[in-house]
């Protein structure tokens, strides 16, 4: 029988600073450029609105053929159900066979935090010590846990427009750091970022969250939320007037808009000086690629297959 292994198995085995210095290797080895990675099939339906994706991925270096495939639902407030939901398959691209299937949901949020605490580490100043994060979903944990890995922040701002559920993710935070890092809830969103040194957004929103003001003139910014033409959790200006990163360049104008056509992709960014990184205002405008995936699930079956060893 193919093992399929849960969120709770796949989270537990994975090492996130291990995996970013496996993510860090592949791309200065550029097998990410050897691996075949066709643009994601995605399948939109407007009432009730929700998209059907295919991402697939082989690599021969990896021996693997995967496809992640997913729907993401547009969620009330009160609904318990996920708005995203995703299995990974993955197959031997020696034998054939199918070796795995695993929770995606738990690929993507390991994968994310990897790549996150990769360009972050690249980006931000070494002595960056406030980190504001806008939401109170997976992906925003998956920032602090990232950010807080590559870098000793002293100073979590958050802000959420559900002030509640703010209030819980600050609770969940003071009990998981202690008093090593002091967590505030800010009313608004310009508040939580003025002179941030990194700032996570990781949200659901359609439309820019604020003005984003006062911003310090180096900081790193993690756009994890939706970045299409008609969505941006920023302004439009700021990305016009930062260093863009993006994982893949042509993945990211085909679905982002012609604003990334002169980003660093993660190729480029893993050979381009730190210095000049950490001198000025930088944003990674995540939009996804499968070949994080491919990396991020040889890393998985590695750990697994010495677990059981």
């Amino acid at each position: 029988m193919t093992p399929f292994y849960s969120h709770s198995v796949v989270a537990a085995r994975g090492n996130l600073l291990r995996l970013v210095r496996e993510l860090e290797s592949a791309l200065t080895e550029g097998l990410h450029e050897r691996m075949q990675v066709p643009l994601r099939e995605v399948v939109s339906r407007e009432q009730p609105r929700a998209a059907f994706l295919s991402m697939p991925a082989v690599s021969e270096h990896f021996g693997l053929y995967l496809n992640k495939v997913a729907t993401i639902f547009e969620r009330s407030a009160t609904d318990p159900l996920p708005t995203v939901n995703a299995v990974v398959t993955a197959f031997s691209t020696r034998t054939g066979e199918l070796l795995a299937m695993l929770d995606g949901a738990a690929v993507t949020n390991l994968k994310c935090a990897a790549v996150s605490a990769l360009v972050t580490d690249r980006c931000a100043r070494a002595d960056a010590r406030v980190l504001a994060i806008a939401g109170t979903g997976v992906q925003a944990r998956q920032q602090a846990v990232s950010v807080c890995a590559v870098r000793p922040i002293q100073e979590m701002r958050l802000w959420a427009r559900n002030a509640s559920r703010c209030a819980a993710f600050a609770s969940e935070l003071r009990e998981s750091l202690g008093q090593d890092v002091r967590i505030i809830t800010c009313d608004t969103l310009d508040e939580a970022v003025r002179t941030a040194d990194v700032i996570g957004t990781a949200t659901a929103s359609k439309s820019p969250l604020g003005r984003f003001a006062d911003l310090s003139p180096t900081v790193h910014l993690n756009c994890m939320g939706g970045h299409t033409t008609e969505a941006r959790e920023v302004p439009l200006e700021l990305l016009r007037t930062s260093t863009l990163i993006v994982e893949d360049l042509a993945t990211a104008v085909a679905e982002a808009g012609p604003v990334h056509a002169s980003a660093l992709s993660l190729g480029q960014l893993v050979r381009t000086e730190r210095e000049t990184l950490r001198a000025g205002r930088t944003i990674f405008s995540s939009t996804g690629h499968a070949f994080l995936d491919v990396i991020t699930t040889a890393h998985l079956l590695r750990e697994l297959e010495h677990h059981r060893d």
